[in-house]
């Protein structure tokens, strides 16, 4: 059986039910390609009182791991809830049609935990990457075509950080991005940093003003509209 699990937002937030299917299972591997943790893999291995396997991103993709699957029970962590990257509704989908059994766990995940910065998420549009560039030779800007897209419709746009993005590199990118396709950003922006952590911090400045040391994981919100009541709780919540 595979069982696939979120982890939440931090090294405590594993699910009870999650803890017992580890409990049963032969190997532990932990996918870490999608995000910079916020904590120690080992503070996690305390948690859960088993050794965690690193699994690089051509492991999960390859599907290497079904062939274990078929044979005895296997665990995949995943940062977050269980479902957020696509890749992983993959390993499902080829589960069902290979007939190997599974277990999908659920929790909590930057999707959610926004909420925090007092938006509400039902304003929020489609989320956006934030790829780290290669000056002159990798520097993709469509994240920008998303922001536009939501700001017609009013929406907020959660940008995702790439993994090992330095806080002031990405603002680099998103005014040189913003600049070059003619986007005005709101004359505030907001960054949550190490979401659902004891060091969890929001800020809400113009982007000029935003820190550029921050703690990893962190993500950009580009607000839309916002209604007061939101106003007022950013306001409130912000540092």
């Amino acid at each position: 059986m595979l069982n696939l699990i979120g982890l939440g937002m931090n090294e405590n937030s594993i699910t009870v039910e999650a803890l017992k299917a580890i409990k049963s299972s032969k190997k532990v591997y932990l996918e870490k390609y999608t995000v910079d943790f916020p904590y120690p893999i080992k503070n996690l291995e305390k948690t859960i009182k088993k050794k965690i396997i690193p699994l690089e991103r051509e492991k999960v993709e390859n599907e290497s791991i079904l062939e274990e699957a078929k044979k005895q029970n296997i665990s995949l962590l995943v940062y977050g809830d269980s479902l957020s990257a696509t890749t992983h509704i993959q390993l499902i989908t080829s589960c069902k049609t290979k007939k190997i059994k599974f277990q999908v766990f659920h929790n909590a995940s930057i999707l959610t935990a926004v909420a925090e910065t007092g938006l509400q998420l039902y304003k929020f549009g489609k989320t956006a990457s934030l790829p780290r560039w290669i000056p002159d030779k990798f520097e993709p800007t469509s994240f920008v075509e998303i922001i536009k897209e939501n700001q017609r419709s009013n929406a907020h746009t959660l940008l995702l950080a790439d993994i090992g993005l330095d806080i002031k590199d990405a603002k680099s990118q998103i005014k040189k991005a913003t600049m070059s396709q003619n986007l005005e950003l709101p004359k505030k922006i907001i960054v949550m940093s190490s979401a659902g952590t004891k060091n969890q911090k929001i800020f809400y400045e113009n982007i000029e003003n935003l820190p550029n040391t921050v703690n990893k994981p962190y993500c950009f919100i580009i607000p839309g509209t916002m209604h007061f009541a939101e106003q007022e709780a950013i306001e409130a919540l912000s540092q």
